[in-house]
C-alpha cells in the first residue's frame, strides 16, 4: 500500500507545481517586485492556496490554536524549527519566507520564491547584517508577515534550542511586533512523531518516508504578540519567544510549574 500512496502522491505534488508556476506567471505582477519584495493581494493567494494544497496532499492534519493575525497586522513570526514540513504547514497560514540569496539563481523554485514573495538575503559581506533587517522590516511594513526560524536550525521537536538573539534584529531596530508559534508533530497516539525529524537522511529519503504516511497531525500554536517597544535588548526578545514557544513544545514545563504553585 505505501508504495502506491507514495506514487500517487509525488503525481499530485507535481501536478500542483504545474498549476503553480502557471498561475504566478498569469497573476505575478513584475512591476510591483521592488527591492522590499513587495508582491500582490493575488500573489499572496496564490502562495497560500498552493501551501495549503502541499499540505493536504502530503497527508497533514493541522490543528490550529490561539489567535492568528490578519495581513493588516503583519508581524516577524518566529517558531521552533522541526522539519522542512514547517514551511508549507506555516506558509499555509499566510505568511513569507526568509532565504538565503544563492536560492533565487535556483531553476523554478527560485523563480517561485520570488513571485511568492520570499525575501532573499545575501549573507556575510560588510553590512549584511543591517541590510537583511533592513530588507525584512521593509517586508513586514508592507503588510506582508515574515517566518523566521530563531534556532537557525532543526531539531527532534522534542524540545528547543537556543534562540539567536541576532534574529531579532529587525523587529528591535524597526519597532516590529513579534508574532511567537509553537509546531508539533505527532502520531495517532499523541506521541512525537519519530518519521518527521531529518536526522541523518536525505531531504529525498526524508520525502519518501512521509510521502508513505497515510496521516501525520500538527498542531500548531499561535501565542501572544510580542511587541519590541517593551524590550531594550534583542536578547531579551528572543529570551520572551523562547519561553514562550517553550511551554508548547515542551508540556511538562507547565506540569512542572503548577506542581511548584501547589508545593
Amino acid at each position: 500500500m505505501k508504495p502506491v500512496r507514495i506514487f500517487i502522491k509525488v503525481i499530485l505534488l507535481a501536478s500542483l507545481s504545474v498549476a503553480g508556476l502557471v498561475l504566478m506567471g498569469v497573476f505575478a505582477r513584475k512591476a510591483s517586485l521592488g527591492l522590499e519584495g513587495k508582491i500582490s493581494e493575488k500573489q499572496k493567494n496564490i502562495r497560500q492556496w498552493w501551501l495549503k494544497k502541499v499540505v493536504r496532499i502530503v497527508g497533514l492534519r493541522v490543528d490550529v490554536a490561539g489567535q492568528k493575525p490578519t495581513r493588516q497586522k503583519s508581524a516577524l513570526w518566529v517558531s521552533n524549527h522541526v522539519s522542512w514540513l514547517d514551511i508549507p504547514v506555516i506558509g499555509s497560514e499566510g505568511v513569507a519566507f526568509l532565504s538565503k540569496a544563492e536560492i533565487r539563481q535556483w531553476p523554478v523554485i527560485g523563480w517561485l520564491g520570488e513571485k511568492g514573495g520570499t525575501v532573499f538575503i545575501k549573507r556575510g559581506g560588510k553590512g549584511a547584517s543591517e541590510n537583511a533587517s533592513k530588507r525584512i522590516a521593509q517586508k513586514i511594513q508592507s503588510n506582508d508577515s515574515v517566518l523566521v526560524f530563531p534556532e537557525a536550525t532543526t531539531t527532534d521537536g522534542k524540545d528547543l534550542k537556543r534562540f539567536h538573539a541576532r534574529i531579532f534584529a529587525p523587529a528591535m531596530d524597526h519597532s516590529l511586533p513579534i508574532q511567537p508559534i509553537a509546531i508539533r508533530y505527532l502520531d495517532a497516539a499523541g506521541n512525537y512523531h519519530p518519521n518527521v525529524t531529518w536526522g541523518d537522511e536525505s531531504f529525498m529519503s526524508n520525502l519518501i518516508t512521509i510521502l508513505g504516511e497515510s496521516t501525520i497531525h500538527v498542531e500548531l500554536t499561535f501565542l501572544p504578540i510580542i511587541n519590541a517597544e517593551g524590550f531594550s535588548e534583542r536578547k531579551q526578545l528572543a529570551n520572551q519567544a523562547y519561553k514562550q514557544i517553550r511551554h508548547i513544545v515542551k508540556p511538562s514545563l507547565i506540569a512542572e510549574a503548577e506542581q511548584g504553585k501547589v508545593s
